[in-house]
């Protein structure tokens, strides 16, 4: 998971292009925006509408919904927030720019337009500290337009108040907004955090559930007893299904902590909580056998989750967590399958590194798996794994009618880096940059 950039630009272009069949490949293309910088594509729904987050020319980032050629700003930098939270960061913040948005994270979008969304409530001249403080979850439609769901000061499920949150969401079908919250915890954590502003503890991490009347409930908060005993010292990125299950990211107290404060503490594992007896199973936890024979998991993260309750993700097998030896994987009623891992053979090359930012997987409610990697060639490519099979969406060197792509790397990480995502009907939502043209330009591939 990247940490939140800044990349200010003098202008952003947006661009509808007819979708054009071309021969060397399976799909269409079609162009939802072109400018500089970056995109942050969050969500294609199954009616094909487009949520994304790129930087403003007017500073911070905007929160856009593209729907048929029409661009509409559910939320952007330097607009008041009107939430009525509290407003509190260490130093250099200046209080006199809160509440007012400044930059989101990676928000999502169901299929009843209903946005859920992260924001900085600190203005367009701050990025937030990596413990995220100050930052505040919102729920969007075109009727009510943009409604908090938690505010720092606002009292948190099991006592003490929130003071921020993290840069992920999921928002199902039945309108539940699931979300990082930061609170105060007196639980003892295995990694370095800020102390409580008001009273004893530490500000630590936990995930939540938001429901449309307002109600919050906690998913797992620090000190929440974890599986096979000791506790979550810290658990965040939630994803849910319409039933209720939660699939989640965390850290149990006992486990080995390499440290990460991007992630909220420590490189993290993966559980998955059931919506109806609150069971939580381990779906990948560090230190414990991968599903390669003499591997183990060292980390795991990018929470994916459908309707049918699958759940895809990304982990890494590498002794020095280095990424040397990641994955890509896909989990169902207690079995885990590696779809690829570095050193396999991929439909066109030997695969390197499966994704970088943190969000390049994505899943529809058929277990279709979407996903960026890098080749050993320097190539490029999205791939989609279907019934066990893999084939190639998009790649270094396909032509699109916004020109020949040169590569997928949306934030300039070195290698692919694209957030994806993936509807019903198979259309992908990715970010490439194209031959002859620095602009990055967002497009979503639809199948012929």
């Amino acid at each position: 998971m990247r940490t939140m950039r800044i990349v200010l630009f003098s202008a952003l272009v947006v661009a509808s292009i007819s979708g054009v069949t071309l021969a060397q490949s399976h799909y269409t293309f079609t162009s939802v925006a072109t400018g500089y910088g970056y995109y942050e594509p969050a969500t294609i729904t199954n009616s094909g509408d487009v949520l994304f987050g790129p930087p403003l020319p007017t500073g911070g980032e905007g929160v856009l919904i593209w729907h048929r050629g029409t661009f509409t700003a559910a939320a952007k930098g330097g607009q008041p927030t009107y939430d009525h939270g509290s407003c509190w960061a260490p130093p250099p913040y200046d209080p006199s720019d809160c509440p007012v948005f400044g930059y989101t994270g990676y928000m999502q979008m169901n299929d009843a337009g209903e946005v859920g969304l992260v924001m900085t409530r600190d203005g367009i001249n701050y990025v937030p500290t990596p413990w995220n403080i100050n930052l505040g979850v919102y729920r969007y439609n075109r009727h009510s337009g943009v409604i908090p769901v938690m505010v720092p000061g606002m009292r948190a499920p099991g006592g003490g108040v929130f003071w921020g949150s993290w840069y992920l969401v999921s928002v199902p079908n039945n309108g539940n907004v699931y979300f990082s919250g930061m609170t105060c915890t007196t639980a003892t954590v295995t990694y370095s955090t800020l102390g409580c502003p008001e009273g004893p503890g530490v500000l630590a991490l936990g995930a939540y559930k938001g429901d449309p009347k307002g109600k919050l409930t906690a998913i797992a908060k620090p000190g929440d007893a974890a599986p096979g005993g000791s506790y979550f010292d810290f658990a965040n990125q939630p994803a849910a299904d319409e039933r209720g299950d939660v699939l989640f990211a965390g850290h149990i107290f006992s486990d080995p902590c390499i440290p990460n404060p991007d992630l909220g503490g420590c490189w993290r594992s993966m559980f998955l909580k059931d919506g109806q007896t609150g069971r939580i199973t381990t779906v990948a936890r560090i230190g414990r056998p991968a599903p390669r024979p003499g591997k183990t998991y060292t980390s795991a993260g990018s929470t994916t989750m459908n309707a049918g309750g699958d759940v895809a993700f990304m982990a890494d097998f590498s002794p020095a967590n280095d990424f040397s030896d990641d994955a890509a994987l896909f989990y169902s009623h207690g079995r885990t399958t590696v779809i690829a891992e570095v050193g396999d053979v991929m439909p066109d090359g030997i695969l390197a590194r499966v994704g970088t930012s943190g969000l390049d997987i994505a899943m529809n409610n058929a277990g279709d798996v979407a996903f960026d990697a890098t080749l050993t060639d320097g190539t490029e490519a999205v791939y989609l794994w279907r019934h066990g099979r893999l084939s190639t969406v998009v790649k270094t060197g396909t032509q699109t009618p916004a020109g020949v792509i040169s590569d997928l790397d949306d934030y300039g990480l070195g290698s692919a880096s694209t957030a994806l995502s993936i509807n019903d009907t198979g259309q992908v939502l990715f970010v490439a940059h194209v031959q002859g043209g620095g602009n990055g330009v967002l497009m979503v591939a639809a199948p012929r």
